[in-house]
C-alpha cells in the first residue's frame, strides 16, 4: 500500500453510507467490508495495480475518504458513483408502508462499482445455494487468496482474476464452493480484463454492453446480470428474476401472500417503474420476512465433506 489520500465529498440529501456500502457487501461478516458504526466503513476492491483500501467517514452534509493503494489515483475519480453520491433517491407515492420504509432508509443509494469482478464472483457464489453457503465460501476465498489490508487484522482485498483463474476445482470445493461455481469463477477470470475494460466504470452508458457480454458466458442467467446492475451498476430499475426469495419477499410486503412467483413479482412492482430493484432494496433491507415453510436444506460444508470440503 502507498501513502494514504485523503478526500471529501458534500452531499445535500441524507446519505447512509452503512446501508450504501453494504449493498455489494456478501453478508455481515464479508471480509471486505467492515461497517463499524452507522457513519463508518471500511472496504476494499481492486484496481488494474491491485488491492486499493477506502475508508469512509459521514458528517451530516459530507462525507471523509481516506483511499490507500497503488491505484489511489486510478479509482479517485470513480469514488462518486461507487459511493452513490451520483444517485437521485427516488421519491414514491404508493402505499403508507413502501412511504414509511422509505423514509425508514432515505440515506440509501444505489453504487456503480469501479471494478465488477469482485461483485461477479459473489454472484455466481450465491447461485442455486442458501445465502449462508455463499457468505461462507465468500469468507473462506477472500482469507485464503485475498490480500490482507495493513494495519487491518480483519480486512482483505478480495482475490484478483489471476490468482482465481489459477485454481483448481478441489481448491473451490476446500473453501465450501461447489465445483460448477468454481468453473464458473475460472472462466470469469479468464475474460476478466476484457469485462473491466467494456465497464470502464460505468462511463458511458456501459451499462447494457457489460451485461450483454456476460450474457454470453456460461452460467451467467437472467439472474446473475439483473442483481449486478442493480447492486454493482446503480440500474434502479433492474429486475431480478429466477429468486426463490424475493417474489415472496415482495409479494409478502405488499399483498401479505406467503407464497409468489416472478410474474407476481413484476405484477406488483410495475408501478414503481423505473425504481423496481430500488424498491426491492429497501424490502431487503427493512420489509418483513415471509414465514419459512420446509425443512431447512443441509448446509453446503456437510454436503462437500465426501470430497474434501471443510
Amino acid at each position: 500500500m502507498t501513502v494514504a489520500k485523503k478526500l471529501s465529498f458534500s452531499f445535500a440529501d441524507r446519505y447512509d453510507v452503512a446501508a450504501t456500502a453494504s449493498i455489494s457487501a456478501l453478508g455481515h461478516g464479508d471480509p471486505c467490508l467492515k461497517v463499524d458504526g452507522p457513519n463508518r466503513v471500511r472496504m476494499t476492491t481492486l484496481g488494474p495495480k491491485g488491492a486499493i483500501a477506502v475508508y469512509l467517514k459521514s458528517h451530516s452534509n459530507h462525507i471523509e475518504v481516506t483511499v490507500s493503494g497503488r491505484d489511489s489515483d486510478w479509482v479517485t475519480p470513480r469514488l462518486p458513483s461507487w459511493l452513490g453520491l451520483d444517485f437521485q433517491v427516488p421519491q414514491f407515492e404508493g402505499p403508507l408502508r413502501l412511504r414509511t420504509l422509505a423514509r425508514r432508509f432515505g440515506g440509501l443509494r444505489l453504487i456503480q462499482v469501479p471494478t465488477l469482478f469482485p461483485r461477479l464472483v459473489q454472484l455466481v457464489l450465491q447461485q442455486l445455494v442458501s445465502f449462508q453457503d455463499a457468505c461462507d465460501g465468500w469468507r473462506t476465498l477472500v482469507r485464503r487468496y485475498g490480500e490482507p489490508i495493513a494495519d487491518n487484522d480483519d480486512l482483505f482485498a478480495p482475490p484478483t482474476a489471476a490468482v482465481l483463474a489459477r485454481l483448481a476445482s478441489h481448491d473451490f470445493i476446500s473453501c465450501g464452493i461447489l465445483p460448477q461455481h468454481g468453473h464458473r469463477i475460472i472462466g470469469l477470470a479468464r475474460i476478466a480484463r476484457r469485462i473491466e475494460s467494456v465497464w470502464d466504470g460505468g462511463k458511458q452508458d456501459t451499462v447494457d454492453a457489460t451485461c450483454a457480454l456476460l450474457a454470453k458466458q456460461r452460467g451467467v442467467g437472467p439472474w446473475t446480470v439483473g442483481y449486478l446492475r442493480g447492486s454493482a451498476m446503480a440500474d434502479s430499475d433492474a429486475t431480478v428474476l429466477g429468486d426463490y426469495g424475493f417474489p415472496r419477499r415482495v409479494a409478502y410486503f405488499f399483498s401479505g401472500a406467503e407464497d409468489a412467483d416472478d410474474d407476481d413479482m413484476l405484477r406488483l412492482l410495475d408501478p414503481f417503474r423505473p425504481h423496481r430493484f430500488y424498491v426491492l432494496s429497501l424490502l431487503l433491507k427493512g420489509g418483513p420476512v415471509p414465514p419459512r415453510r420446509g425443512p431447512r436444506a443441509t448446509r453446503l460444508r456437510y454436503r462437500l465433506k465426501p470430497f474434501g470440503g471443510r
